[in-house]
This record gives C-alpha cells, sequence and structure tokens, in this order.
C-alpha cells in the first residue's frame, strides 16, 4: 500500500459466509493474536487496527505497517504487525472482535476535514470511501502529513478519488520532502 512496502491491507471474510455486522467509519477491530515467542511457544496479545475502508457486507479491511526494530536500540520490532505481515496468509483464521470505538464520522451533510498522518490515515480512509460512496454532494477535506512521498499510503487511490470527485479536496504534506517531493 506504499512505496517502501511497509504496510499491508488485509481483507477479513466471515469463516461462516454470512454478512458481517455493519460499523460506523473511522471505527476499528480488536484483534486476540497468538503470537510465536523466541522459547518455542506462543503468548497472547491484544490489539486494535482501525477499519481502513467503508462498511462492506461481504469483508473487512485493515492496513497495517510493519513495525522495524528503532535502529541502535534494544526494544523489539512490533510483535502484532510483523505477526500480521510474516504469518498471516490467505485462509488463516484470526480471533476478532466485533467492530467498535467512538471515532467515527457523522451522518450530515455538513463539509467535512479530515486529518490523519502516517498510517493514522486508515480510520480517515474509511471515513472518506464511506462519504463518497454515500454521501455524494458532501464536500469533503483531506490533509495528510507523512514525511515524504515514499510514506503515502495508498495514493493512486486517493488521486483517483480526487480526480473522480470535484467536492473531495486533497492535500498532502511532507515534514522531510525527497529532492523529487519538492515543488519547482
Amino acid at each position: 500500500e506504499d512505496a517502501t512496502q511497509s504496510i499491508c491491507s488485509f481483507y477479513l471474510v466471515p469463516e461462516d459466509g454470512q454478512p458481517l455486522p455493519s460499523f460506523l467509519p473511522g471505527q476499528f477491530l480488536t484483534f486476540r493474536l497468538d503470537v510465536p515467542t523466541k522459547a518455542g511457544g506462543t503468548e497472547q496479545i491484544i490489539r486494535c487496527y482501525s477499519l481502513s475502508d467503508a462498511p462492506h457486507p461481504d469483508y473487512y479491511r485493515v492496513s497495517i505497517k510493519r513495525v522495524p526494530q528503532p535502529i541502535g536500540s534494544d526494544v523489539p520490532p512490533g510483535r502484532s504487525s510483523n505477526y500480521f505481515h510474516d504469518h498471516i496468509e490467505v485462509g488463516s483464521y484470526l480471533q476478532v472482535r466485533a467492530p467498535s470505538g467512538h471515532f467515527y464520522i457523522d451522518k450530515s451533510d455538513a463539509p467535512v476535514v479530515l486529518i490523519g498522518g502516517g498510517i493514522g490515515i486508515t480510520p480517515m480512509l474509511s471515513m472518506l470511501n464511506w462519504c463518497l460512496a454515500n454521501q455524494t454532494g458532501r464536500e469533503v477535506w483531506l490533509f495528510y502529513g507523512v514525511r515524504n512521498s515514499q510514506e503515502l499510503v495508498m495514493k493512486s487511490h486517493l488521486e483517483i478519488l480526487a480526480s473522480a470527485h470535484t467536492n473531495f479536496h486533497l492535500w498532502v504534506c511532507f515534514s522531510n520532502p525527497l529532492s523529487e517531493d519538492v515543488m519547482s
């Protein structure tokens, strides 16, 4: 989902094929993961990840950034994010709670400003996709900050939405732009 391939989207479908419970754009899922330990066993870890797409009855999507070990540190890499990237594949089973959370977009038709940084864009993507699909006339402004163009999540998706919807205004801000990121 990004140029450095550190972010991957996982599409979750129900085992029984029944429609999934809906959610409010911006909410998250809670996962209970059995993460392998160095001793050969597993440790149970509970983590929450924002849903990164509008509600669909047949799947949920979460977009997860692999968290590496900090350079020059004894702090280990992100255990749950690396577990997803290294062990979850098509056909894997996950223990997931129903969507929840109090951070979500209202359903009014008032203009909305969404602000996200880095991987924190995921709940904004859910809100944005929902607004553009269900409130076609609602004015939406997205301010998205990252260090540089290599960290843009779903860049082509955002560009397609911006060109297809005149009511969607995309502003990308770089804090440490690469030479090719600077406007001339």
